[in-house]
């Protein structure tokens, strides 16, 4: 019978899993370390460590050095003669003088070259601006000729009623100052040649008055209308009369 105050057994599984979880302390003896010097023996012979060089190194060629300057090339003065060493001084003075003279000869051809290239430069930029300048007349040429000749027609008119008290006088005086106004915007410009001498060049010889003064001959009798022009080139040249002498 099952006696009550009989712990019952455990079961070896269980007893195995608490073995695990506490294991058994095992008592540890204390010990005692000699920390006391340990006694020389004088008789004891002395050692030293030597070291070994590397023989396999030692038999390694050192590698050539890359970052060395490179070799002029000139010859050696160090255990010439004199008279060697002022021959091979005196050929390479010699050759230097030559290598000069043929860079200076260089240099002066390339600034002859240099210079004839700036002329030709110019002179096709001067060739290009008169054909620019030709090219726009051509074109424009016709529309400043009937402004010149609407010019000379307001003249006209204005000339006609010059001494009757009309006001129209003045506003066709204003006509033509805006038709020259127009053409000086675009590069022409009125002009009237000084002097009494006839230029058959930049004026027109409407007609003649005869005179019998020689010296008058060829000179200008009277201005009729205003020339215009653009730059040197006359679209429209002067009109005027021009004395001729008649002998008597």
């Amino acid at each position: 019978m099952h006696d009550p105050n009989q712990p019952e057994p455990m079961d070896p599984l269980d007893e195995f899993e608490s073995a695990l979880a506490s294991p058994p302390q095992v008592p540890v003896e204390p010990t005692e370390i000699d920390l006391s010097p340990i006694p020389l023996d004088d008789d004891a012979p002395a050692t030293s460590a030597t070291i070994e060089p590397d023989r396999e190194a030692d038999q390694i060629p050192p590698e050539p050095l890359t970052d060395a300057p490179p070799s002029l090339d000139l010859p050696s003065t160090e255990s010439a003669p004199p008279s060697d060493l002022a021959t091979r001084l005196e050929t390479m003075e010699l050759g230097i003088g030559r290598k000069l003279d043929a860079l200076q000869t260089a240099f002066d051809r390339e600034i002859r070259a240099e210079s004839t290239r700036e002329k030709v430069v110019d002179r096709l930029h001067a060739e290009l601006q008169e054909y620019k300048q030709g090219l726009i007349l051509g074109i424009l040429r016709p529309i400043f000729i009937d402004l010149i000749q609407l010019h000379d027609d307001i003249g006209k008119m204005a000339l006609a009623v010059e001494g009757d008290p009309n006001p129209e006088v003045a506003r066709m005086r204003g006509y033509q100052q805006a038709i020259e106004d127009i053409l000086y915007r675009q590069g022409v410009e009125t002009f009237t040649l000084e002097g009494e001498t006839f230029d058959p060049r930049r004026q027109r010889a409407l007609s003649t008055v005869p005179t019998e003064d020689p010296s008058l001959n060829k000179t200008v009798a009277a201005r009729i209308r205003k020339g215009f022009q653009t730059g040197d080139k006359v679209i429209r040249p002067e009109f005027v009369t021009v004395y001729a002498h008649k002998p008597v």
